[in-house]
């Protein structure tokens, strides 16, 4: 049995665990966020891309897309998806609280899928947004979703499965109420190979996120329950983000 830190022993089968996730519908709720707000980007930043399947799916539609990610067994097999796609998009391995990208380069970023949630301290969550400002041109918009405080209380990720290919996995979720972080003992079996990885993520409130925006020259423009265009609920899971650079 091997343990890793969150996305080194999974990178390899992250696609098929993850393959039942509707990118493409998150893709097309990007896209009709940013003709909703009036963003026409040609440049894309995708920040946290992982195997890079949300990157890819934006190149396939026309833009000039740029992945970031700090892990590079995930960055690894978004490249060769790329390769064997034919799609052009440049990978950069850079952790987002010391991102450094040239400024003003970008008409829109996004991050999805709670990757921000795994950024597990106030203080390190706000440099991110200082460090992503830079690089998006003045009005460009910036898209992010983030697990709720109610989502990792309910421990959303306690869970169990299997998916086509045969990977079974056991998720044990634990929250602690005074960090405000969720625990994720993740368990992976595919055949013969046995693997674990622990995964933290940070619950942070919407007023928390509004005046860390503001800070970094972000200030919110909106923010929707899940792929949705309706204000979050008392117990909505996911919350989108609408910032615009100022």
């Amino acid at each position: 049995m091997r343990s890793h830190d969150a996305y080194t022993s999974i990178a390899p089968h992250y696609d098929m665990l993850m393959s039942e996730v509707p990118y493409r519908t998150w893709v097309d709720y990007v896209e009709e966020l940013f003709q909703a707000y009036g963003c026409s980007p040609r440049r894309v930043l995708d920040l946290a891309t992982g195997t890079g399947t949300v990157a890819l799916e934006l190149a396939r539609r026309g833009y000039q897309v740029t992945g970031v990610d700090r892990a590079s067994a995930m960055l690894a097999v978004a490249r060769k998806k790329s390769r064997d796609m034919g799609l052009r998009v440049r990978w950069i391995e850079q952790d987002l609280v010391h991102l450094d990208l040239s400024p003003s380069h970008f008409d829109a970023s996004v991050c999805l899928y709670d990757s921000l949630n795994y950024i597990l301290s106030a203080r390190k969550l706000q440099r991110a947004f200082k460090r992503i400002a830079p690089a998006l041109k003045p009005g460009a918009l910036f898209i992010f979703d983030l697990n709720t405080v109610s989502a990792l209380e309910r421990n959303l990720f306690t869970q169990e499965g299997s998916m086509p290919g045969g990977l079974r996995y056991t998720w044990r979720s634990r929250y602690n109420r005074k960090t405000r972080i969720a625990r994720i003992d993740m368990d992976f079996r595919l055949g013969e190979q046995h693997f674990r990885e622990v995964h933290r993520e940070r619950a942070y409130t919407s007023r928390e996120i509004e005046a860390m925006l503001r800070r970094a020259g972000m200030p919110l423009v909106d923010r929707f329950a899940g792929c949705t265009r309706l204000p979050p609920a008392r117990h909505t899971d996911r919350i989108y983000y609408l910032a615009r650079r100022a």
